[in-house]
């Protein structure tokens, strides 16, 4: 692949989407930012080289449709597709609301499903690309308080495996993207009170609600740097840096949080495994 390659990046006016833009254009690649709000893109992001266009999780899939044409024909291709934009909702699972919970899937999912629906048919036209959909430590490990949105990033992983398999016979690539704690606005919505349930007295002195309390103390003090994470998000898609010459694999973990959490998730599973191995064997026709 030869630059400038084009990255399309939604939540690009904040956060990861910003820093992983930023790193794209001083590398010589273009962008097509795709925001809720085009008034509110950044300076750093006005330039020939951007093209800012008005993008909405909760469009629907014919309104997506057309915006994948307008976005592939913008600098004629997409090189990477990254889906970055998406929210928290809070609270004990107990503590969830219905209404709240199904706008939690239809933005952090459903959303996503559509837009690759979207761009599947021009990335198989050009027959190559990326598509780069962003999980969390929350894809691997569900935590008190943190349960639906981690729901929704487990759907992510699941659905993200799939698709890799799907799409590679086209030439085309799926990663998932598990970020830590990085010290961006993530958290911020909580820490003000919004995007979280109403607490349920019952849950005082619980695990639950010590995570809330802890969503807020940490806001700020996240250890993951994410200019950096997001430097290793472009090395990955241009073979560069500590990803150069590295086999290209479905998850792309970010931070030591998440590094240290894959290896535990990894380990209790090997260990379930061989402590019901007499159960799990039993289970099948003895032909």
């Amino acid at each position: 692949m030869t630059s400038p390659r084009v990255w399309h990046i939604s939540g690009a006016n904040t956060g990861f989407g910003l820093d992983l833009a930023v790193k794209a254009l001083e590398e010589g690649d273009y962008v097509i930012a795709a925001v809720r709000s085009p008034s509110k893109v950044p300076e750093e992001l006005r330039r020939p080289e951007v093209k800012v266009l008005q993008f909405d999780l909760s469009w629907s899939q014919s309104e997506i449709d057309v915006y994948a044409e307008t976005a592939f024909k913008t600098f004629g291709k997409i090189d990477a597709l990254v889906n970055n934009a998406a929210y928290s909702y809070m609270g004990a699972i107990e503590e969830s609301e219905d209404a709240a919970v199904k706008a939690q899937f239809d933005i952090n999912v459903f959303s996503l499903l559509r837009v690759i629906r979207a761009t599947l048919p021009h990335f198989r036209a050009q027959a190559h690309g990326t598509i780069m959909n962003f999980s969390s430590i929350g894809g691997i490990h569900s935590y008190p308080s943190n349960g639906i949105y981690c729901a929704t990033k487990f759907a992510v992983e699941g659905l993200t495996q799939a698709l890799a398999t799907e799409i590679a016979p086209f030439g085309l690539y799926a990663v998932i993207v598990e970020p830590g704690y990085f010290r961006t606005s993530f958290l911020s919505s909580v820490a003000s009170g919004s995007n979280i349930a109403p607490p349920l007295e019952a849950y005082e002195g619980t695990p639950a609600h010590e995570a809330r309390a802890a969503f807020a103390q940490f806001n700020g003090r996240q250890r993951g740097n994410p200019k950096i994470g997001a430097a290793r998000i472009w090395e990955y898609v241009a073979d560069e840096g500590l990803l150069k010459g590295k086999k290209k694999l479905l998850r792309l973990p970010l931070g030591s949080d998440t590094g240290t959490v894959m290896k535990d998730v990894s380990a209790e599973l090997s260990e379930t495994a061989s402590h019901y191995e007499e159960v799990w064997k039993s289970t099948d026709f003895q032909d």
